[in-house]
């Protein structure tokens, strides 16, 4: 059984359900109270979750400012910047915000990140960006013809191959992801022996 305390506004197991509650009860019990504590210091009676303005122009600085020293060859404090600017948007939000505007600015952080390491010539920490990209819904060419291009990279071809033609699949016209193909099936014949 759950127990409300009105000092705090927190909810608490009794002491006989608390010793047998399992993990994943304690962490939803733990999440509800992190939410109720958000909610109640929010003071507009009317309110509709939104985005923060203070934290979005924070985000965005970071975000510009990692651009602007990419434009200058200075990759590695552009993603030490733009590394920084995901840690701040993921700090700097409230836990009750809309997930729309959130996903919205991880996408578009994700994208320059995978772009800076790939112009670093940092193959797997790109790989799973891109990974974490496709997870959360972006699916589009684009995105398949960066990942085609590292896992050519990685030498690892018959995943890249599958990549393209998953790229195909969203847009059979595009020149870059069939010259990505033939180039891949070309590697993946000359790796087997059939060149």
């Amino acid at each position: 059984m759950l127990k409300y305390d009105k000092n705090s506004n927190k909810l608490s197991f009794t002491d006989e359900v608390a010793e047998t509650a399992s993990k994943d009860l304690k962490v939803n019990l733990k999440q509800v109270n992190r939410l109720t504590e958000s909610l109640i210091a929010e003071s507009n009676p009317n309110f509709t979750p939104q985005p923060s303005p203070e934290a979005a122009n924070m985000v965005k600085k970071l975000y510009e400012a990692s651009l602007q020293q990419a434009q200058k060859q200075k990759l590695q404090e552009a993603l030490r910047n733009i590394n920084l600017s995901l840690e701040m948007r993921s700090k700097a939000h409230h836990p009750w915000e809309a997930f729309a505007f959130q996903l919205q600015e991880l996408q578009m952080i994700l994208r320059s990140i995978t772009d800076f390491e790939i112009s670093a010539e940092r193959y797997i920490d790109a790989l799973q960006h891109l990974e974490m990209l496709l997870s959360c819904g972006l699916v589009i060419p684009d995105l398949f013809i960066r990942m085609t291009e590292v896992l050519l990279k990685l030498r690892r071809y018959e995943e890249a191959k599958a990549a393209c033609e998953r790229g195909l699949a969203l847009d059979s016209s595009n020149l870059r992801l069939k010259a990505l193909l033939l180039e891949s099936n070309r590697m993946l014949a000359d790796y087997n022996g059939e060149i």
